[in-house]
């Protein structure tokens, strides 16, 4: 791939049949994301492309060790594309949150086969969120490694994370009673802990927004209790910091009321 930009590659492999344009709007914006853009990975997205899950792809939102996300065109308008990444060398790792997971009993554990497994389980997380009524992104096409879902959007730009956003404290109070209802109805209606909520876990329309659930478990799994507890710790933090008064307390009193006192070995305590 050295010399070439995803550009490049889309025109020489699809241009009997698409014109690049069509393909990848504004490509210079992506030069500097093309390590997600392989010859596999290419041929995942234009299997959505064929599908009508997308049109083209606009131009990147963020970047990450485990996903780039991508603005995408669609016939209703605009999508987000996560293209996880099947380079990551952090993969094994991912197994720790799959094993246990009633759900996943028989998974393919070569290389791509966890990462394509870890892709279905974030597009089924969300499903379960959005049935629901949880505000998250919902799924709207899966094919292997790459997942489109709905593109969250806030003035006119990608939605921010919840911890750039800038407000007065009487909303941090509000957004904290949504975090609260969120992770009870997430574990008594989905069966589900997010295991990794934080403030970047979470962006903002004007609403909360859930996101990154690749790594959330049903709540029977070996390690639900032990993230929970970790998911209630961060996020109880960061809103104790925007001045949201008990805000740590009342972690611990939903860590409680979620795990019954037979079973729970302690409340959720800050690192």
């Amino acid at each position: 791939m050295a010399g070439k930009d995803v550009y490049d590659i889309i025109h020489e492999k699809y241009d009997k049949r698409w014109k690049r344009e069509e393909l990848i709007v504004d490509a210079d914006r992506f030069k500097t994301y093309d390590e997600v853009f392989d010859r596999q990975n290419l041929d995942n997205i234009f299997k959505l492309m064929k599908k009508g899950s997308i049109r083209t792809l606009e131009c990147p939102i963020s970047t990450g060790k485990e996903a780039n996300v991508y603005k995408a065109r669609t016939d209703e308008g605009f999508a987000a594309v996560k293209i996880y990444r099947t380079s990551n060398s952090t993969f094994g790792a991912f197994l720790d949150y799959i094993i246990g997971d009633r759900r996943f009993q028989k998974i393919d554990r070569s290389h791509r086969g966890i990462i394509y497994t870890w892709a279905k389980k974030e597009e089924m997380n969300l499903k379960a969120m959005v049935d629901a009524g949880i505000r998250a992104p919902a799924p709207h096409g899966l094919f292997k490694n790459v997942l489109v879902m709905d593109y969250i959007e806030y003035e006119g730009g990608p939605a921010p994370q919840l911890r750039v956003l800038r407000t007065e404290p009487d909303h941090w109070v509000e957004m904290w009673k949504d975090v609260m209802r969120t992770v009870k109805k997430l574990y008594r209606k989905c069966g589900l802990v997010h295991g990794d909520l934080s403030e970047y876990n979470i962006l903002y329309d004007g609403k909360p927004v859930y996101m990154d659930v690749g790594q959330s478990v049903d709540k029977d799994h070996p390690r639900a209790r032990e993230l929970l507890k970790r998911d209630l710790s961060i996020i109880s933090l960061f809103f104790q910091k925007k001045g949201v008064p008990g805000a740590e307390a009342a972690a611990m009193r939903l860590y409680s009321e979620l795990i019954p006192a037979q079973i729970s070995e302690e409340p959720p305590q800050n690192r």
